[in-house]
């Protein structure tokens, strides 16, 4: 009997002051790879608790042991002296190459400080990587690595984030000067965000993907896949006032398991099930982690996109998690000119409050509680959950 023992650190930023428990459900899927089941039930399982420290915010270390395919959990250790009681393998399924996993977690929770949960979800606009040397792209013939890796973190993003949704824009790239991004205070343009009525704009940069030479051994007759770089840098901006408010880069390297001269398309699962396309995967995980801890405790800020009357429509709709009766302050934004001639929002306080009556998917119609404070209220006023 091969006992498999996986140490796993899965983090997820809380706070506490009181705990409560509870058993979630939770799936992880991963590729079969040469057969090894063993293996792609360890990815799997991974995968899924990874996800349960994103639903739950606990932050804790697990000891797993996989014995002939059946989970057996000790315990969960949390930083903040909770505990998790087990773990239990609901469901293996495998279907062609993949193998899906289906387990119960018995997480300890904490709620003391921990953000709201009924939270509004914000738009991120994902348009497609930059990247500083275009002639790596030519090792493997990938050459529309950056659409495809820009829809791939789309995708990571619609899928696992607890904060966000993504609009997807791969074709299209913001022809932004990287030495501009990094003059301190730089400001993206407002319009970016406008005209997808996104929330916050992602600027995404590929570093190097460069390959390093592969190694013979044994007067050539034995030789290892080349090892291939992934580094890339992601910037998130504000949509309304175009300040960074979050940065991060991530690098990585893994074997480069394809011929030199083989032409690697980027959009199949060929190249995402190698050793290559599997790091990258894994990275993307990290991403939605870390963006989603940037955002969990920042409100989601929408704004009035056209009035009439007492009644005003909002930039935000059902996947955003708007509701009808939901109620809104209402935050006057003006204009101030600054030394360099930009312009600079200011919010300014208001009395103030719309109640939701209308929803659709990107947005939301309101009436204004208090008639009176209408004629205050301008297109491009911000709005902010109650």
């Amino acid at each position: 009997m091969k006992i498999i023992l996986a140490i796993i650190l899965l983090s997820f930023i809380t706070y506490s002051s009181s705990i409560s428990a509870a058993w979630i459900v939770v799936k992880g899927q991963a590729n079969i790879v040469d057969g090894n089941i063993s293996k792609a039930r360890e990815d799997a399982i991974e995968q899924a608790l990874t996800y349960a420290t994103l639903k739950n915010g606990a932050n804790f270390t697990s000891t797993q042991k996989v014995l002939n395919g059946q989970l057996v959990q000790d315990s969960f250790s949390l930083t903040n002296q909770a505990q998790a009681n087990r773990v239990e393998l609901v469901n293996e399924l495998i279907e062609g190459q993949k193998l899906t996993v289906m387990l119960r977690v018995d997480v300890m929770e904490s709620k003391g400080l921990q953000c709201d949960s009924q939270q509004l979800k914000a738009a991120i606009l994902v348009p497609q990587f930059l990247i500083q040397d275009r002639a790596q792209l030519r090792y493997g013939n990938i050459g529309f690595f950056e659409k495809d890796l820009s829809q791939r973190l789309g995708d990571a993003l619609q899928a696992q984030s607890l904060t966000s949704f993504v609009h997807i824009h791969a074709d299209e790239r913001l022809d932004v000067e990287q030495a501009l991004v990094d003059i301190r205070g730089y400001r993206l343009p407002s319009w970016l965000s406008e005209i997808t009525d996104s929330q916050y704009v992602l600027l995404p940069e590929i570093i190097d993907i460069s390959t390093d030479p592969a190694e013979s051994q044994m007067l050539g007759l034995w030789h290892s896949d080349p090892i291939r770089q992934f580094h890339i840098r992601l910037s998130l901006y504000h949509g309304i006032s175009g300040e960074q408010i979050w940065s991060q880069s991530y690098i990585t390297s893994s074997p480069w398991e394809f011929e030199r001269q083989e032409t690697v398309l980027s959009n199949h699962h060929r190249f995402w099930a190698s050793a290559y396309g599997k790091s990258i995967d894994k990275v993307l995980a990290n991403v939605v982690e870390d963006i989603d801890s940037s955002l969990s405790c920042r409100p989601v800020l929408g704004q009035i996109i056209a009035k009439q009357h007492d009644r005003v429509i909002l930039n935000l709709g059902r996947r955003h998690g708007i509701r009808v009766g939901d109620k809104f302050q209402l935050v006057l934004q003006q204009n101030f000119t600054d030394r360099f001639d930009k312009m600079r929002a200011v919010a300014g306080k208001s009395p103030a409050e719309i109640r939701i009556d209308q929803v659709t998917e990107k947005t939301a119609t309101a009436i204004l509680v208090d008639r009176n404070a209408s004629y205050n209220v301008q297109i491009n006023d911000l709005a902010i959950k109650m």
